[in-house]
């Protein structure tokens, strides 16, 4: 009796299978299907099938100095593959594929970003499902059940001041702090401070967090567009302090010789990043691979030498000062659920008290 097929060889066997070219198969029927592989077997075939495709796009909102090293060390690792990478800020890379979806262009195969915008590319059908075996190393709270988003990094935010302008015993040590009138006017808030928010809501619930905001906007809290730009606008003394900068900004910020502290509020508050497929990915094969590769050990090692905190157990932040676990610090992290749950207070309450300034 001859040995039977191993599944790979039958996959690539039949000429009626769902890889074949013959039928075109929708991506979650691929993704679902490699799921049925073994380890080798899958990775074996994926490699070949993403080579064939040739290249991947990757809309995100990580900064070159992240993305750039993770798509070096990807095409390293995958000779043949090209991933082409559109960067933006989450609301302008939901507007993009939001856009592009109209208009029945799907450039898009996966994409990672704000979790405040997940929502919307949920309800327009944008994300597919995809369970890509590194999820068994992420916990519940960095995953949902589905198979919609992994956590491709946290984002955490918090207090900073300028070191210059004030002691550290005058500086603030909660949220509440910027209450005080000695803080009137000399303090900052980005118009779009999503985690901060949402962190809010879900820590005080929506009465107090829009009496807070409203306090906030009462003792003059300077609004400015752009994390970024609020943190070189701290280094430069234009204001004393920021209630809430990207930690690892700061932390890139104090490095180079900026006068800048940082504070940790305990629960420091932060967010998911989801990285997720996209559902009529061009890619399918490619988008799964690039996915299992920015999931990974390798993948996430990247991510924190750059000061990010990543989701995968046993993957530590590089820079101590960041390590909150060591801090004693806890995290309150919001994630695709939680954005659900309070989307629409968020943008009522941004609508109401940053943008009409």
């Amino acid at each position: 009796m001859n040995k039977p097929f191993s599944l790979l060889a039958l996959l690539v066997a039949l000429p009626i299978c769902f890889f074949s070219s013959g039928l075109a198969a929708e991506p979650e029927e691929i993704w679902q299907d490699l799921g049925k592989l073994s380890g080798d077997e899958r990775q074996k075939f994926l490699i070949s099938k993403a080579k064939e495709e040739g290249e991947v796009a990757w809309y995100t909102s990580q900064s070159p100095d992240v993305a750039e090293p993770l798509r070096h060390d990807f095409e390293t690792r995958h000779p043949g593959i090209k991933i082409k990478i559109w960067r933006g800020r989450g609301e302008a890379m939901s507007n993009r594929m939001l856009t592009e979806a109209r208009a029945g262009k799907f450039a898009v195969d996966i994409a990672s970003g704000a979790a405040e915008f997940f929502p919307v590319l949920i309800k327009a059908d944008l994300i597919g499902k995809h369970a890509s075996p590194e999820r068994d190393f992420y916990s519940s709270t960095n995953k949902d059940r589905d198979g919609l988003w992994t956590n491709g990094g946290d984002v955490i935010s918090v207090i900073a001041y300028n070191s210059n302008l004030v002691s550290k015993a005058e500086a603030p040590k909660t949220y509440e702090d910027f209450l005080n009138p000695k803080w009137k006017g000399s303090f900052a808030i980005d118009t779009n401070p999503d985690r901060m928010v949402i962190g809010w809501l879900k820590l005080w619930g929506g009465e107090k967090t829009e009496q807070f905001l409203q306090a906030l906007m009462k003792n003059g809290a300077a609004v400015r567009s752009g994390h970024s730009l609020m943190a070189q606008l701290l280094c430069a003394g234009e204001f004393k302090a920021a209630i809430e900068l990207y930690a690892h900004r700061a932390a890139d910020l104090k490095q180079k010789g900026c006068p800048l502290e940082m504070v940790f509020p305990n629960p420091t508050i932060g967010a998911v990043g989801p990285l997720f497929v996209a559902k009529r990915a061009l890619h399918p094969f490619a988008a799964a691979l690039l996915v299992d590769y920015l999931l990974s050990e390798s993948g996430q090692k990247i991510l924190v030498d750059k000061r990010r905190h990543s989701g995968r157990r046993g993957i530590k932040v590089s820079d101590p000062e960041l390590d909150l676990a060591k801090r004693g610090v806890q995290t309150l992290l919001s994630t695709p659920e939680d954005i659900i749950r309070w989307e629409r207070n968020y943008f009522e309450l941004r609508e109401r008290y940053l943008l009409v300034r």
